[in-house]
């Protein structure tokens, strides 16, 4: 029997409306993975899904619900009309191949009707044991590897300026490298997905500019 067939990766999801005297305050979505039949590694990565999801729970039952609630406040004395907040943790299964796991999250929080603050990342992982699959080891000693990749966002990143299909900031290269991108990566069918965290460099309404990179190198052009 194949590995994908004994292995299953579960999504749980989980939905909440909180409410102040019967009035909706906050309204959330929680998405999580679960691994199943992935032995003990699968259980570790199960529990780490699980306690992330209870922290980002946490801090909006508690702190966000509360911020949410003195705007209502606020703006019920002030005869204003209040529109409730709202939250989400998203994800997928990017990719689940030869023992190799990589899930992709997106995070967003819209406060009234303001502009939503947005969040993406990725991890991969090795089931059987349960640990983080570092980036190095997809690279099988491959020199320069982390130049190659960077050098692949800076082509894909000018292109799309110029292009206008993403309004990246003049100094973005910059910025984009202190932002350390390559930290949380997804890994998909197409090689390496990063994203740039929202605001770091490019405009808020751009959200978290993603880039796909090959795994490997790419043929030279004539």
């Amino acid at each position: 029997m194949s590995e994908r067939r004994e292995v299953q990766i579960v999504w749980q999801e989980e939905r909440r409306t909180l409410t102040l005297e019967g009035e909706p305050v906050l309204e959330y979505v929680l998405a999580w993975p679960r691994v199943e039949g992935g032995g003990l590694g699968g259980k570790w990565i199960s529990r780490y899904y699980a306690r992330l999801a209870g922290s980002w729970r946490r801090r909006w039952e508690r702190e966000v619900y509360w911020l949410a609630c003195l705007e209502l406040a606020a703006r019920r004395e002030a005869a204003k009309p209040f529109t409730p907040w709202s939250g989400e943790l998203g994800g997928e299964t990017a990719l689940f191949r030869e023992g190799v796991l990589s899930i992709r999250f997106h995070g967003s929080e819209v406060r009234g009707d303001g502009r939503p603050a947005r969040a993406r990342w990725g991890d991969v992982w090795t089931v059987r044991e349960g640990a983080p699959r570092p980036l190095r080891a997809l690279f099988h000693g491959e020199k320069g590897w982390k130049s190659r990749l960077w050098q692949s966002i800076i082509r894909q990143g000018e292109a799309r300026r110029q292009s206008g299909d993403c309004f990246l900031d003049s100094d973005w290269i910059k910025k984009a490298k202190a932002a350390h991108p390559l930290r949380d990566l997804c890994l998909t069918e197409e090689g390496v997905e990063v994203s740039l965290p929202q605001c770091a460099a490019a405009p808020a309404v751009e959200g978290c500019p993603v880039f796909v990179l090959p795994l490997e190198k790419e043929a030279p052009e004539r």
